[in-house]
């Protein structure tokens, strides 16, 4: 029986130790779930090596080897049990706060660590008998009852919390004290086979699987947001009236000046597919590509505004990266609630530059501008301008700066890290333009 054991604990050991490795490589060991876990796994697999080892001692002449691997044993199942309630809690704790019960279970892990070390002279939950044979005591029901209360204290905050959990956690969660609690009971049935160890290597198996598979379900989720806020964008540059002005424009340019009617379509094919190639964009792009973007768009707008929009460009530095459709939103709103808004019409100008730390494209309007602390009412911050914000910070680190008075015009600046992850390649490469 001592062999059947030893080999089961030790690919329990193998099944955390792969666990283990997982977490450590791919986990984000910032947060205090993952840090929760990786104690959690670390006391199991001092748990099972302990136990394994005072197996593999138990009859032999070795008492020593085989008293520590018992204590070892014990104490690193108060460690997991404590590890592992407070991280159920952890997971609870969105739904009501569990102080007092997170000071009950370490208080009982607490005592049976002290109970544990009070038996090392008193037997009372293990002995090693004068042939060097493991014996359970007379308390040994209560090391596991003490693991049993601990379980229902969380068990007990679960079902206070059942109604607001997600139907997918409550039954994950029910499971996770489930099986560590049939183990405990099968325990105490039978001496001879150790089975809580599996059952905490299982249970901790399932944790992960199901937090691995939230993970997914939640990447694919912001997956799908980042789609709609780009197809939002999109739509939001691609506006009927728009069109409608554009297109009213190229056809007094057939009758007027051909032409410039021609390259005025050939200018307006080329925003329509900047705006499809976006699309494809998964991350971010080079800026010179963005840039040439918003040449075709204010180029459109010239066509229409005439001598009311003026344009001025003093590009620098191009060689960085950005997210797509991160710039136009910003040039849009200089011309629709900026210089437009002006009987005489205004300027825009186009700049990029850098500091040591950043690159800087800054797009300047000498409008009507307007106060940053009065409720925005005239459009300024719609979807498009939050989306470029957020699409900044999540894909490139970057930042986005708004400076206005009225009437002196506003100023827009992105600042993107010279150190940023998504600096120095293109990570998804879009159709070419023609």
């Amino acid at each position: 029986m001592a062999e059947i054991n030893i080999a089961l604990e030790c690919f329990c050991m193998v099944l955390s130790l792969v666990l283990l490795g997982s977490l450590v490589l791919n986990g984000d060991r910032s947060s205090n779930y993952t840090r929760l876990f990786l104690a959690t796994l670390v006391c199991n697999l001092l748990f099972l090596g302990g136990d394994a080892w005072a197996w593999y001692w138990n009859g032999t002449e070795a008492v020593f080897w085989n008293r520590a691997g018992n204590l070892i044993q014990y104490l690193a199942g108060y460690g997991l049990l404590l590890f592992y309630c407070v991280y159920l809690l952890a997971r609870l704790s969105q739904w009501g706060a569990w102080r007092r019960v997170q000071l009950a279970v370490l208080a009982l892990c607490g005592a049976g660590v002290g109970l544990t070390l009070l038996s090392q002279g008193t037997g009372l939950f293990y002995t090693i008998t004068p042939d060097n044979l493991f014996r359970r005591g007379p308390a040994f029901w209560l090391a596991e009852a003490i693991a049993l209360v601990a379980l229902a204290l969380v068990g007990v905050v679960m079902a206070v919390c059942w109604k607001e959990l997600p139907q997918e956690e409550g039954k994950a969660v029910l499971l996770y004290l489930l099986l560590p609690m049939a183990m405990l009971g099968g325990d105490l049935l039978w001496e001879e086979l150790s089975l809580l160890g599996l059952g905490t290597t299982l249970t901790l198996m399932l944790v992960f699987v199901n937090v691995q598979l939230q993970r997914d379900r939640r990447l694919r989720e912001q997956d799908k947001e980042l789609a709609q806020k780009k197809i939002a964008i999109m739509l939001s540059q691609i506006q009927p009236h728009f069109l409608f002005n554009v297109l009213g424009s190229i056809e007094w340019l057939c009758e007027t000046d051909p032409p410039k009617a021609q390259e005025a379509t050939d200018e307006l094919a080329r925003f329509l597919r900047g705006n499809m190639d976006s699309l494809q964009s998964t991350s971010t792009i080079p800026a010179s590509r963005e840039l040439e973007h918003v040449r075709c768009y204010l180029n459109l707008e010239r066509i229409r505004f005439g001598s009311h929009l003026r344009v001025e460009y003093d590009i620098g530095p191009t060689d960085f990266f950005l997210p797509a459709l991160s710039l136009q939103p910003l040039v849009e709103n200089a011309v629709r609630h900026g210089v437009t808004k002006r009987e005489e019409g205004g300027t825009i100008r186009v700049s990029t530059s850098q500091t040591v730390q950043h690159y800087l494209v800054t797009i300047r309007d000498d409008g009507v501008g307007f106060d940053p602390d009065s409720p925005k009412e005239d459009g300024r911050d719609h979807v498009g301008i939050e989306n470029v914000r957020s699409r900044l910070a999540a894909q490139c680190g970057g930042s986005l700066v708004i400076g206005s008075r009225p009437g002196a015009g506003t100023v827009a600046q992105v600042r993107i890290p010279k150190k940023g992850k998504s600096q120095g390649k293109e990570e998804h490469h879009a159709h070419s333009r023609s």
